[in-house]
């Protein structure tokens, strides 16, 4: 059995990412995993981002404030053997709450460090080139992270609810196939 922590970014309820997550959580859970999900998108008043702090100029440092980063999705974080990355595609980036949550990564950024598996399941419009940057995003975060990227899905063609639901399946297999 994993540990598993997924973070989605989308705002967008029921969206093309959202049934991403969802169907890997269906496929990860009938596995066997215990499986940790926190929408930021939805949740993004619950939590502050990362700021200078005035008594350690040109450092970035998390406000500590009791937020639901600090005190529920950082303690399952680093527990998780498994994190899953979930985002819409938005100008060839990732949203900006799931962005706002790894920026926050910084104040564990040891402790995250190592002994992790990643997925990243992304959905958007447009063709498989428009996803490049985020695609390098992930891989060089990853690489960084000393997390081991063992799985994916990409919808680069999420309008079409034909393939949208290939993805889908895509997705619930691919968390079946987490042990």
């Amino acid at each position: 059995m994993m540990k598993i922590v997924v973070l989605t970014g989308s705002p967008h309820h029921p969206g093309s990412s959202e049934k991403l997550a969802d169907a890997f959580i269906k496929g990860a859970r009938e596995a066997g995993n215990e499986v940790y999900r926190f929408d930021a998108g939805r949740r993004t008043s619950e939590f502050s981002l990362i700021q200078l702090e005035d008594n350690h100029p040109g450092q970035e440092v998390a406000i500590e404030p009791a937020d639901v980063v600090t005190n529920e999705v950082m303690p399952k974080l680093l527990a998780a053997d498994m994190v899953v990355l979930v985002s819409s595609l938005y100008y060839y980036g990732m949203n900006a709450a799931l962005k706002a949550v790894i920026d926050r990564f910084y104040h564990w950024n040891h402790e995250l460090h190592g002994d992790k598996k990643a997925i990243t399941l992304v959905s958007g419009y447009g063709q498989e080139d428009a996803f490049a940057s985020l695609k390098l995003y992930f891989e060089q975060l990853f690489r960084y992270m000393r997390w081991e990227r063992v799985g994916g899905v990409l919808a680069a063609d999420a309008w079409n609810e034909e393939k949208l639901a290939k993805h889908i399946d895509e997705a619930y297999q691919l968390g079946k196939q987490v042990k």
